[in-house]
């Protein structure tokens, strides 16, 4: 997950004009609520082709929570980043209906962040094996939004109050939050933590959305293992150009430029796991300086013992 600005395109005509769908909509949906007793209420303009497509823009055709690119197995659901139809573990409330169609409350998500099915979900340490173990689960966000403050239960309500502890990538920067464990078997993500107390808005998003359900963490694995490959081929480069004479230096360096391009370009917006890849190629990086700068040291020293 990666902070989006959600300035960066602009809102759909059918949210937003005077006298757009989701204006009208609202209007309907305000009297329907009058009844204390009326049922949910059946909304259709969050749906609109200019919405898709502009949710599709602004998350690069992926999940605004796990970023895959999923597009090719499964379709995308417009998600109410705040519920519309009711809340978990709230009884009274009617879902924030009010904000059906509002442009801010809509995000792009896959079935697997924005319903609630089984899955088996791993935990920190495990191996492969002991995923593929685990009991199924139901997790998922449905109607799941947990908040630290005060309610907002009708139009009028300020829900700038709530402090929800759920992650929207378009209000709140993800990254202070979640750590990435790429050094391990497996892609897992965990909150940051404050001395020993957990992230609390890194721990509800993670376990809501269930961010470490096998098959996303495999998927995220697999994209691992070919930064790793990179980083071994720069790594090897860099061997070798360290223990070169000066003259037979560029054709390795050469190949650590082209590589490190390779990698730096996995770590684009529009990439797959873009969050993950940014905290490996950061860590690598630094590494790879490290490890560069280390070979360089020991070469000098070994010729500084020949001298003497």
């Amino acid at each position: 997950m990666r902070f989006v600005d959600r300035k960066s395109v602009p809102a759909p005509a059918s949210l937003v004009d005077p006298d757009g769908a989701g204006r009208r909509e609202l209007e309907k949906a305000s009297k329907h609520y009058l009844d204390p007793k009326a049922e949910t209420f059946a909304f259709k303009a969050y749906k609109r082709p200019d919405v898709k497509e502009a949710l599709r823009e602004l998350f690069k055709k992926k999940c605004a929570y796990c970023e895959s690119l999923h597009e090719a197995t499964s379709s995308a659901d417009i998600e109410h980043y705040r519920p519309k139809a009711g809340v978990d573990g709230e009884p009274g409330h009617r879902g924030y209906w009010w904000l059906a169609a509002d442009w801010d409350n809509l995000l792009r998500s896959c079935i697997g962040c924005n319903r609630v099915e089984g899955h088996r979900v791993a935990e920190a340490g495990m191996t492969a094996a002991q995923l593929a173990a685990q009991k199924v689960q139901s997790v998922g966000k449905g109607n799941a939004f947990p908040v630290s403050a005060v309610r907002a239960f009708k139009p009028g309500d300020d829900c700038d109050r709530e402090d929800p502890l759920l992650i929207d990538p378009t209000r709140r920067d993800p990254g202070p939050h979640l750590a990435w464990h790429t050094d391990t078997d497996l892609s897992l993500l965990s909150p940051s933590f404050h001395g020993a107390v957990a992230d609390a808005y890194g721990e509800h998003t993670i376990r809501i959305m269930a961010l470490n359900r096998q098959a996303l963490v495999e998927a995220r694995t697999r994209h691992l293992q070919r930064l790793n490959d990179l980083l071994f081929d720069i790594a090897e480069a860099l061997d070798e150009a360290a223990v070169a004479a000066p003259a037979q230096r560029a054709r390795p360096l050469q190949r650590v430029t082209r590589k490190r391009a390779q990698l730096r370009a996995m770590a684009g917006a529009d990439e797959e796991f873009t969050a993950m890849t940014r905290a490996f190629v950061a860590a690598a990086e630094g590494e790879l300086l490290a490890r560069y700068r280390e070979l360089l040291e020991a070469k000098a020293e070994q010729a500084d013992a020949v001298g003497a």
